[in-house]
């Protein structure tokens, strides 16, 4: 029996409701969005029509609204009473929203009874779709990567695994031949990622000036790294192209970078960013060490420990909509990630058996505990990892 994440559930429930809004499955690519559709079509006696955009020529204005009608005729045929559209990889047609906009006004005005289901793989692109034309039409179902109970329950990984793989179920058989599994980040992940996910929401210039941005934050990932160093490192680029590039990457949700927190916003936009991957897949597909070699090694143990927690609040800053960000003093102290949400802040230290210094933490604590309603430790002195990726974090925001 496949694995059914929860937002099957979500779905399900929402498209039993009498037809209000579009249902828009949103998320990172290999996360599982046409399996969700899969396992909720089956478990449905309404009729559907599926039709997926992907290698559709994306200047066709006319294939979103010929798969329309095509179902519009067998919902008159059939005289259904409620049937389902749902549209995969949609964000590949150019001009997609207006298009949908104009088929689903339709079909409300002329009360027609069909629901509608789209999906797409490009957050950014939907976005902008979304805001553009179909305010108040759809309701959002976000999906991050899979987290670490999802990854032990589906796939029986332990913590060391989920840590190190990460995220990333179509691979998890993959982890034991290490080769294998990183000439498939690479070849069915990353690349597709930079290539033609990216090249659909933005103009890239120097697609290889990208890649060298990519792969550095990468390996960089719960670290400083500033613009003008990374320029020096891969000698090439500008500051504001490689500024921008690392905002489309964070806007596909491979790599964030992360600012310091300040009172001030423009202390915080102009800081230097702490590179943080969103999936630790990313991180060790270009890192230095093995797996064993990795669990083995403390010091290196611990930066994968947090860039693994850095790599979980990245995933959940986007689906429970807040801010990530780090602090940092020049004397060295800080404290390792920072959420914001409107005035609240939440203070997360991670530390590893060999490293107990907590000054920065607790200096933080000192600034800013008027706006604190959570801080706490990560790791053997503090919050077990187990327990740290079963958090609520939404609830840290809420006083007592």
């Amino acid at each position: 029996m496949q694995y059914e994440r929860q937002h099957l559930a979500i779905l399900k429930s929402r498209m039993a409701e009498p037809r209000r809004r579009m249902q828009i499955i949103m998320g990172p690519r290999q996360v599982g969005k046409s399996t969700l559709v899969y396992q909720f079509c089956d478990g449905i006696d309404t009729p559907y029509d599926y039709f997926s955009a992907d290698g559709v020529n994306r200047f066709d204005t006319s294939w979103i609204p010929n798969h329309w009608q095509e179902a519009r005729m067998k919902m008159d045929l059939h005289a259904d009473k409620e049937r389902i559209l749902i549209i995969d990889e949609v964000q590949k047609i150019e001009g997609w929203s207006e298009q949908v906009k104009k088929e689903w006004d339709e079909d409300t005005r002329k009360k027609r009874n069909l629901k509608v289901i789209l999906l797409g793989s490009s957050r950014v692109l939907l976005q902008k779709g979304l805001n553009e034309s179909l305010e108040g039409r759809f309701e959002p179902i976000k999906m991050g990567y899979w987290e670490w109970n999802e990854m032990r329950d589906a796939f029986g990984f332990t913590m060391q695994q989920y840590i190190y793989f990460g995220g990333f179920p179509g691979l998890a058989p993959d982890i034991h031949d290490e080769d294998r599994w990183r000439n498939l980040m690479e070849d069915t992940i990353i690349t597709p990622i930079l290539t033609r996910d990216i090249l659909e929401i933005e103009e890239i210039r120097n697609p290889a000036l990208l890649r060298q941005v990519f792969e550095l934050a990468c390996i960089e990932s719960a670290r400083e790294l500033s613009l003008t160093k990374m320029q020096g490192t891969m000698n090439s680029g500008t500051v504001p192209t490689i500024k921008s590039y690392l905002n489309v990457l964070d806007q596909t949700m491979t790599v964030k970078p992360m600012q310091k927190y300040a009172p001030s916003i423009i202390k915080e936009k102009n800081s230097i960013p702490k590179m943080q991957v969103y999936n630790s897949a990313f991180r060790n597909r270009y890192g230095q060490f093995t797996f064993e070699e990795a669990v083995t090694n403390p010091t290196e143990w611990g930066r994968q420990v947090e860039s693994a927690v850095g790599a979980h609040l990245a995933n959940r800053s986007q689906l429970d909509s807040f801010e990530l960000l780090y602090w940092r003093e020049d004397n060295k102290k800080e404290c390792d990630y920072v959420l914001k949400k409107g005035q609240s802040l939440v203070a997360i230290e991670v530390k590893s058996s060999s490293d107990k210094n907590t000054s920065g933490f607790e200096k933080f604590k000192e600034l800013y505990g008027e706006h604190i309603t959570s801080a706490f430790i990560v790791g053997p002195e503090g919050l077990p990892l187990e327990d740290f990726f079963s958090l609520d974090l939404k609830k840290l925001f809420k006083s007592n």
